[in-house]
This record gives structure tokens, sequence and C-alpha cells, in this order.
């Protein structure tokens, strides 16, 4: 199959243009390729009948309102281990630009039907595992939480929160009926949007309310400030 000119240029191009990913520039420069090289068109032309499958591979799902808050608490966590990995990180291997996309077609819908699964499967899971979801009371202007219950504690997803004061935290507490109210690991502060994610570990059968106050850096044993957010599991 012939080659046109500058084919080692436009070699890995065929499915971002397939994806419409190309900038506009590239693009415009690509099919005047795509019309003299019939290696190029029949890669593109392959990875076309992929990309038009991939609508048809699963049902469409609404994501969480919650899903955001969660990748973002991902991505810190991510952020955080390769800056303690220091010159492990930077020692990485570059990867080839755009070598994922010359697969061949088999394997590239393989890989996107697996790509699929895992959103959908990532979204269910990201639900809750009994899809119990509590909305939080709050004390706060404009600020929102909800407390999404599991079978290893919950994850506590907030919306708008404030910076806390110098020298403070967010701290959640836990209170058992009858009792007073008992301190939990889980300390956190907002990023720059006002969104927060925190982890709520072991069982809460038990409990009849979950609180957030401010805290201490380092936290406390015995609440020093009001709870400004607060869910009855009851």
């Amino acid at each position: 199959m012939s080659v046109g000119p500058d084919h080692e240029r436009w070699a890995d191009t065929a499915g971002v243009y397939v994806l419409g990913a190309l900038p506009e520039d590239e693009h415009a420069a690509y099919e005047e390729h795509l019309a003299t090289c019939a290696t190029c068109r029949a890669e593109a032309d392959e990875l076309r009948v992929a990309a038009q499958a991939l609508p048809l591979s699963a049902p469409p799902m609404l994501p969480p309102p919650s899903l955001k808050a969660r990748i973002m608490a991902e991505v810190e966590r991510e952020a955080e281990l390769l800056a303690s990995a220091g010159g492990a990180a930077k020692a990485a291997p570059k990867r080839e630009k755009r070598r994922w996309l010359r697969l061949p077609l088999p394997a590239l819908a393989l890989a996107c039907a697996a790509l699929i699964a895992g959103v959908v499967v990532g979204g269910v899971l990201f639900a809750g595992d009994d899809g119990r979801t509590i909305d939080m009371q709050s004390t706060l202007a404009d600020a929102s939480a909800e407390l999404e219950l599991n079978e290893d504690g919950a994850i506590l997803v907030a919306n708008n929160l404030p910076t806390p004061p110098e020298g403070k935290v967010y701290m959640v507490w836990i209170q058992k009926p009858g009792r007073a109210p008992e301190p939990t690991s889980a300390l956190f502060t907002p990023r720059r949007d006002g969104s927060a994610t925190a982890s709520v570990t072991g069982d809460l059968d038990d409990v009849e309310t979950v609180l957030v106050n401010t805290e201490p850096l380092g936290g406390s044993t015995t609440p020093t400030s009001e709870p400004f957010l607060v869910a009855n599991l009851s």
C-alpha cells in the first residue's frame, strides 16, 4: 500500500483525527495528506469504525454529583505519592506521543470496551455500596455536603466550604446514642474551589450522628467548637 509525502510526520495521527481532536491547522494539513497517502487513509477508515461504535458500547449513565470531588481527591493523592517519590518520578521514561492510537482495530475496540466498562463500574462504586446517601445539615451559608455510606464506613463530600482559620482544620466526629462525640482520623481542608472529600472508616451501624467542626491542626480528643455540618444516620 502506497504512502504519501510526509508520511513519517503523520504516521501517528489517524486516531486523533477520527476522534476530532486535531487542532484546526493540523486537521486541514492532515486531510491534504490523506488525499495522497493510501496507508494513512486505510488506517483512518479502520479506526473510524471503532470510534463510531463507542456510543453504542454501553448504555448512557449520569455520574453522581460527587464524582468531581472524588476524582480530585484521587488526583491529589496520586500527586502526593509522586512528590514523595522525588527523583523516581522524574526518571520515568517519556511516553511516545499518540502511539496508543496505532493499535490494530480489534485491540483498539477491546481497549475502548474495557475503558467504558471501567467508567460504568466506577460510577456504580462512586454512588456508594448500599446506595444510601444522606444530606448533611449545614449552618454555613452556601455550603453543602452529603455522606455516602458504604460497607467500610462513609465518604463525606462537601462543596462551597470556606477556608478554615489559620492554624485550624476541619474534623469529622461520630456520635452514638447517649454518648459524647468521638474523634475520627478524618481531618481535611477544602480545595480552592471549596470542594472537599473525607473518608470516615469503620463500622457505623451504631452511630447516630456524624458531625464536622473546626479544630486545631492535628485534631482534638474532645470537640472545641460547635459542628457546622451534621448528618443524622438514624
